[in-house]
């Protein structure tokens, strides 16, 4: 038997110190959207620096901004309780912007974290400290092993660079639409009113009583426009860094276990020589190792914040759907822009659960291949090897939404039927009666006083 040890010092890695570098500043080049958005909202997802406090106060003022906004979507709310297609835009826009905040929030707790994976992830830190790369480097098998990993890993980046524009072009539309739909309709009203008298039309619907029918006089328009410009601002790309993020990480680790699938198939070729393939299986069984921690440490991360990005789409769905069926009727410009925020927001759930489907499908496909390689004509001690993980690896990796559910194609139709049932039932009876309930709150509240 060779030594492996003199094998392993001698022998070069999957990649070479220069092409690891390279890879990894590509790989961080095809999320520069996402790195650029994130510095927006106050957060540093590339190599700490000095400046890192500056952009968390930065985010705080946003997220501060951001709250105090409520205000003015209160007092919308209080106003026309009796109006729902008129409220449930603001109501959505409040339940999107409380989870853009509470992801941000996320952020600013364990900012090292979410470098360390993401580093790891550009960085293809686990397959570069694979042994069997090293055990295979003089065997006919290693080019095509490579060649092959390459092209799965480098698909599951397009996937990623696909993903992140169509999300960056949604937001991007929404939030241009709510943006310059407003300017413009202050501008040809100060254009039309030689007094500063008439009423001004904020970002997203809200009401400040006293304060917008005083034109654009300062500070009457200035600070309302601020709030809501941080809200509008941050539901768009305050949440656009997360999602990518998760993005990022969960398609790295579809490679990995694609990966890993295809090393384990390979165990038996022909042009693995037979003295080899135990410790070619071994190395595959330590590659499963770091897979598994790997999936479990992204699944910790993010089960227990996402069940607050369910639990609030499920709103924002029942409202935006209910407000387009109204909209028909009576604007086509609302239904379009209902129409963007739900290809915006409504795209989250997406994210969440078509990535943690194809995470599922392809931790199902390591103990077939355990199972698929020839094994009944190796040696005693492989087939043990191949026994031992095919019961191992029957206990699939899996996304989790905290305790409830888990990520995937049947989870995201669940939430859409939940959000039509919303869309139809809500708005016309329990809404109503939600109404009545708070309308008696507040009078009550007022005859006390």
């Amino acid at each position: 038997m060779p030594d492996f040890e003199a094998i392993s010092s001698q022998l070069v890695k999957m990649y070479t110190p220069s092409e690891a570098a390279a890879l990894e500043k590509l790989n961080y080049y095809k999320i520069r959207e996402m790195i650029r958005a994130t510095w927006t909202v106050g957060y540093n997802m590339k190599k700490p620096t000095r400046w890192d406090i500056l952009l968390q106060f930065w985010s705080v003022l946003l997220i501060a901004a951001s709250l105090a906004s409520f205000y003015g979507h209160y007092q919308l709310f209080i106003r026309f309780i009796h109006d729902i297609p008129r409220i449930s835009e603001t109501i959505s826009t409040v339940f999107q912007c409380t989870m853009a905040i509470m992801k941000m929030v996320y952020f600013l707790l364990a900012p090292r974290k979410f470098y360390v994976l993401l580093r790891r992830a550009c960085s293809h830190e686990m397959l570069l400290n694979c042994e069997l790369f090293r055990l295979v480097a003089d065997l006919p098998i290693a080019r095509p092993l490579r060649q092959h990993i390459e092209s799965i890993m480098n698909r599951c980046w397009i996937s990623k660079r696909r993903q992140l524009l169509y999300y960056l072009f949604a937001c991007s539309c929404i939030l241009i639409n709510y943006f310059v739909t407003s300017l413009v309709i202050n501008l040809y009203r100060s254009s039309i009113h030689e007094q500063n008298n008439f009423e001004v039309v904020l970002p997203i619907p809200s009401l400040y009583p006293g304060w917008m029918d005083k034109g654009i006089t300062f500070p009457y328009f200035h600070i309302p426009l601020i709030f809501e410009t941080a809200n509008l601002y941050l539901c768009g790309m305050g949440t656009l860094g997360f999602d990518v993020l998760f993005i990022v990480l969960c398609q790295h680790g579809v490679g990995l276990m694609q990966s890993l699938s295809h090393m384990i198939e390979c165990s038996t070729s022909s042009l693995v020589p037979q003295e080899l393939r135990v410790e070619y299986m071994r190395c595959c069984i330590y590659q499963y190792q770091r897979v598994a921690a790997y999936a479990l440490e992204l699944n910790n991360t993010f089960r227990h914040i996402i069940i607050i990005q369910f639990l609030l789409s499920l709103f924002c769905w029942g409202l935006i759907l209910f407000q387009m069926s109204v909209g028909i009727a009576t604007s086509m410009t609302t239904t379009l822009r209902m129409f963007m925020y739900l290809a915006a927001g409504g795209y989250q759930i997406v994210i969440y659960c078509y990535n943690g489907q194809l995470f599922a499908t392809a931790s199902e496909r390591i103990p077939k291949a355990f199972y698929d390689c020839l094994w009944y004509a190796e040696s005693r001690e492989f087939r043990q090897l191949i026994r031992m993980m095919i019961m191992r690896s029957n206990q699939t990796f899996s996304l989790d939404v905290s305790w409830f559910t888990k990520m995937s194609l049947p989870t995201l139709l669940s939430v859409s039927v939940i959000s039509s049932l919303i869309c139809h039932c809500l708005p016309f009876h329990l809404f109503t009666l939600a109404i009545h309930r708070v309308e008696g709150i507040f009078q009550y509240g007022k005859n006390s006083v």
